[in-house]
C-alpha cells in the first residue's frame, strides 16, 4: 500500500474512533472545589438518569476538605463510564507547585493555606493526571453537533469570556462550534451568540448563585441538537461547615475558610473568594503602598472579611 494512502487511512480510523456513538445524555459538572459532599449528592442524583457520559470542567480541588474522596470518585467514574476531563485554574496552581512548602509564605495563611492543604491531600498520580488534561476539548457524537468544553475559555483556563460581549464574540468566532460549555464563574448561564449556544452549569461545590446549592446540568440529545437541563440540588450546609471545622481548615486558612462559610450559608453578598482576595489586596496597597501576592497580611484579610460580613461594600 502507498505510504501516503496508508497514513490517510490511519487518520480516518482515528477520527472514526473519536466519533462517539450512542451518547444521548451527558452530565456536565464543574468547579467541585474538593466538596465531596456536593459531588456525591450530584452523582447519586444521576444514578438513575440514563447518563451515557460525564464531562468534568475542572477545579477539582479548592476550598473544601474532601479532596481525596473527590479524586477517588473521579477515577472510579473514569474506570466505569465514558468521561471527559478538562483542566481548571486550581489544577494549574498545583502543577505549578504553589501548594508546596514555601517557608517565606508562612505568615500568609489566608492566601496560601488552602493551596497547601490541597497539595498535602493530593498524590503523585493526581498531579500527573492534572498535567495530562487539556484546557479545552471537542466532543464529537455521531449524528449530533459538536460541543466545545472548557473551564474558563477554549483559549485560556482562567478567562471569563462569556461575561463580556466583546470576548464572547471573539471566542465564538474562533471556535466555530454550535455549543460551548464553560465553568469557572460559578454562575449558571445560558446565552446565544450568533448561532452558538454558550452554557455554564454553575458550580457543584462553590456556587455563588442564590440560594447556595449544588449545580450542574444534563445535556439531552434532540434530533441532532443538544438541549440543556439545569439541575439545582439543596445543600447540606451544616454538614459542609462541620467537615471544614473537623478538617482544620479554619486554622489552615483562617479568613479564606471563614468566607467559604459565608458563601455556603448565603451571607457573602455579591462577593466571591476572588472578590475577597481583591478587596484584601486593595487594603494592603492602601496601607503599605504596594501589594504582591501572596504577601497579603492577615490584618488586611481580617478587614476585608469584616467588610463583607457586615455587608458594608
Amino acid at each position: 500500500m502507498n505510504y501516503s494512502i496508508q497514513k490517510i487511512m490511519i487518520w480516518i480510523d482515528e477520527v472514526e474512533e473519536f466519533m462517539e456513538k450512542n451518547i444521548l445524555n451527558i452530565a456536565v459538572l464543574s468547579d467541585i472545589h474538593g466538596n465531596y459532599i456536593a459531588l456525591k449528592a450530584c452523582i447519586d442524583y444521576l444514578e438513575d438518569k440514563s447518563i451515557d457520559a460525564f464531562c468534568f470542567l475542572g477545579d477539582y480541588t479548592g476550598e473544601f476538605p474532601g479532596i481525596e474522596q473527590t479524586m477517588k470518585t473521579l477515577y472510579e467514574l473514569r474506570d466505569t463510564k465514558k468521561c471527559y476531563f478538562i483542566k481548571g485554574n486550581k489544577e494549574n496552581y498545583q502543577i505549578d507547585e504553589l501548594g508546596m512548602d514555601h517557608p517565606e509564605w508562612d505568615d500568609y495563611p489566608s492566601t496560601v493555606g488552602m493551596l497547601r492543604f490541597a497539595y498535602e491531600h493530593l498524590t503523585k498520580e493526581d498531579i500527573e493526571f492534572f498535567n495530562s488534561l487539556p484546557i479545552s476539548m471537542t466532543i464529537k457524537t455521531e449524528g449530533m453537533k459538536d460541543i466545545v468544553i472548557c473551564h474558563g475559555s477554549p483559549r485560556k483556563v482562567n478567562e471569563k469570556f462569556a461575561i463580556k460581549d466583546e470576548t464572547l464574540k471573539e471566542v465564538v468566532d474562533e471556535c466555530e462550534s454550535d455549543y460551548i460549555i464553560c465553568g469557572h464563574t460559578h454562575i449558571k448561564m445560558e446565552t446565544i451568540c450568533g448561532s452558538t449556544h454558550v452554557w455554564n452549569p454553575g458550580s457543584v461545590g462553590a456556587s455563588i448563585d442564590v440560594p447556595y446549592s449544588y449545580r450542574f446540568m444534563i445535556l439531552h440529545s434532540d434530533n441532532g441538537e443538544w438541549k440543556p437541563e439545569f439541575i439545582s440540588l439543596p445543600a447540606d450546609t451544616e454538614r459542609i461547615v462541620s467537615d471544614m471545622k473537623e478538617a482544620g481548615l479554619y486554622e489552615a486558612a483562617p479568613y479564606w475558610t471563614g468566607f467559604t462559610e459565608l458563601l455556603v450559608t448565603g451571607r457573602c453578598g455579591k462577593y466571591t473568594h476572588a472578590g475577597m482576595l481583591s478587596l484584601a489586596m486593595n487594603i494592603c496597597y492602601e496601607k503599605k503602598g504596594e501589594c504582591n501576592w501572596p504577601q497579603i497580611p492577615e490584618e488586611c484579610f481580617a478587614e476585608a472579611f469584616e467588610i463583607i460580613q457586615k455587608g458594608d461594600a
